[in-house]
């Protein structure tokens, strides 16, 4: 099966990595790549999840063959820095897909961010909605090369997700795979910080 993080992590390269960073103002790209990292753990488990639900499988498939082919990959760079438009707004609606895949966790899941990497709170909850149109891309191109239904697309991510998984712990590395399978099974229900959070990334996103 394809390893979906891999594949992510290459189209997210260290080029791609310094322009996120200018635009998060942030100094140091490695702390930005490390937080890029469990930013795409984090997404690829809840799209798994996602797709694993038969409640919102259906939705998130459609959304898939509809809004994410993939096409942004092939000029990520401009794409990411604005200087490519792409004819479905959709495709980089990096809010959009966050609020639907997270809901009420976006916080908390910032939080995680930051302790893994030491990247600002703020800044991660914004990474996230950068990164997410990318990993929709990259799950989209797969099902669409591969002409996959939803059960199919299922079984590819579980195996990307699980094969990360099992490549951490042979080099034991620190991974975020069960904290992130924590908060994915929490009610969402929200709180105060959660309008404090939106408020912060839009200051950041001007």
């Amino acid at each position: 099966m394809s390893n979906l993080i891999n594949e992510v992590a290459r189209h997210l390269n260290d080029d791609v990595i310094i322009q996120l960073s200018k635009q998060l103002g942030a100094q140091d790209p490695n702390i930005v790549k490390k937080a890029t990292q469990g930013v795409t753990e984090l997404l690829l488990n809840a799209i798994s999840r996602n797709a694993n639900n038969q409640q919102s499988g259906g939705g998130l498939y459609g959304a898939i063959k509809n809004d994410h082919d993939g096409g942004i990959l092939g000029d990520l760079m401009n794409v990411l820095g604005g200087r490519k438009q792409v004819s479905n707004p959709k495709t980089m609606n990096g809010t959009g897909i966050v609020n639907h895949l997270l809901g009420k966790r976006q916080l908390e899941a910032a939080q995680i961010i930051q302790q893994m990497s030491g990247l600002d709170i703020f800044k991660s909850g914004v990474l996230m909605q950068l990164v997410a149109p990318v990993i929709m891309g990259v799950v989209g191109q797969q099902q669409k090369s591969s002409s996959l239904d939803l059960g199919g697309l299922a079984k590819v991510l579980m195996g990307g997700v699980h094969n990360q998984s099992q490549q951490q712990q042979q080099s034991g590395a620190q991974g975020g795979g069960s904290i992130f399978k924590k908060l994915l099974d929490m009610d969402g229900d929200g709180n105060v910080m959660d309008d404090l959070m939106s408020i912060g990334m839009k200051i950041l996103t001007k």
